[in-house]
């Protein structure tokens, strides 16, 4: 006999997102389902194949909640088709796969009120999402998207080493996924597609600040405006030791990457097309009094952002070497505002603003920028409006 789980009565907080929502949790029903073997993995996969042999089968709804409910730490989880979600779907066991049974098999959801199609809560460290097909389209602004992990119910613990790997996602309005206290997660080989959503796909800090995240291979794609200038397709907040690397992300985004709160990280080989504002943006809140340090932006391709490449505020002792930041708004590659020093650019042929001269290192001296290869450095620039800064659109995502 299945074990129902019981139903969550608390509300969500949403770390920094500072909007809570109460979760309605399906009721449990009995059903059978029979277990077959152990769990494969897809660490090495270039591309997905659905598992031969796992431990669960499920078709619908009610067979998938069973099934979570009767895991085993390691249990591999395939579903079968496309199955409509009407509340969130916890998983709360570590190390158990959701995945496909056949190709194209996945969820979508039948209601506005989910949080989210998938929430990887406590409990559920080192579990893996891959080769599903997850339509979010109908959750509605207030949700998270596809795919959520983290401490839902509580300050923000740990919930580390999830995956997010092989997906097809159809982003919701609010977003296309959310991790939050997720230090060594993997978000790799996914497709995202938003038709304009407050923010990509989302990372940030829980109680701790992150460590050890990888986003690799994706592609994000914004066919519509995205809504709130701080966010983008990617956006990380609060990590150290961060790979961004061999993304696509196209379309509209306020700013293809969003980056903040960040150190010792290494952003390299990822194209960015068409960004409202910016292709990459350094901490596009004004309000964040952290800075973006001791990274490094290699092999970037920026092109048609609206306002600029690269936007650095609050950013030291960056290296930015061998970006191709042609193409963009008034052929602005980079810009570093007054907050800002100690970087070092290394071959880029486009414009850069330099108002920076920041003391990064508190000895009351100011740390210059060093910028070697540039077509052309401007300094003492009044940016305007439209390009340091924008309105905020929402109040909702922090």
């Amino acid at each position: 006999m299945v074990l129902c789980t019981q139903p969550k009565g608390a509300s969500m907080k949403r770390f920094a997102l500072h909007a809570v929502a109460l979760l309605t949790i399906a009721a449990c029903q009995d059903q059978t389902v029979a277990p077959t073997a152990a769990r494969p993995s897809f660490s090495t996969m270039p591309s997905v194949a659905c598992p031969a042999s796992p431990t669960f089968i499920v078709t619908d709804e009610a067979s998938l909640r069973a099934a979570l409910a009767a895991a085993s730490p390691g249990a591999v989880i395939a579903i079968r088709g496309m199955v409509g979600i009407a509340a969130d779907v916890f998983v709360e066991t570590p190390n158990v796969t959701l995945t496909c049974a056949s190709a194209g098999a996945g969820l979508f959801a039948l209601s506005p009120s989910l949080d989210a199609l998938i929430l990887v809560d406590l409990g559920g460290s080192g579990a893996v999402v891959d080769g599903l097909v997850l339509d979010a389209s109908a959750v509605s602004v207030n949700g998270f998207g596809a795919y959520f992990a983290g401490d839902a119910f509580g300050p923000g613990l740990p919930v580390p080493n999830v995956r997010f790997t092989h997906n097809t996602v159809t982003c919701g309005p609010g977003g296309c996924t959310l991790l939050a206290g997720t230090s060594g997660a993997v978000i790799s080989n996914n497709t995202f597609t938003s038709a304009g959503s407050f923010t990509g796909v989302h990372v940030q800090l829980g109680v701790d600040n992150l460590d050890s995240v990888r986003i690799e291979g994706n592609t994000i794609v914004a066919t519509a405006p995205s809504t709130d200038f701080r966010f983008g397709g990617i956006r990380v907040v609060g990590a150290r030791h961060v790979v961004i690397r061999d993304n696509i992300v196209t379309g509209p985004w306020a700013n293809s990457l969003s980056l903040a709160t960040l150190s010792t990280s290494t952003i390299t080989n990822n194209q960015l097309n068409g960004a409202a504002i910016y292709g990459i943006g350094l901490t596009r809140n004004p309000l964040l009094t952290t800075f973006v340090l001791n990274s490094t932006f290699s092999s970037n391709v920026v092109h048609g952002a609206a306002s600029g490449g690269i936007f650095a505020r609050k950013a030291c002792g960056n290296v930015f070497a061998g970006n191709n930041l042609q193409g963009n708004g008034s052929n602005i590659g980079l810009i570093f505002p007054d907050t800002s020093g100690a970087n070092t650019v290394v071959g880029n042929p486009s414009l850069v603003v330099d108002n920076g001269a920041y003391d990064c290192n508190g000895d009351g001296v100011n740390d210059p920028n060093i910028i070697t290869g540039a077509g052309a450095v401007m300094h003492g620039v009044n940016l305007g409006r439209v390009v340091s800064d924008a309105v905020v659109s929402s109040n909702r995502l922090q």
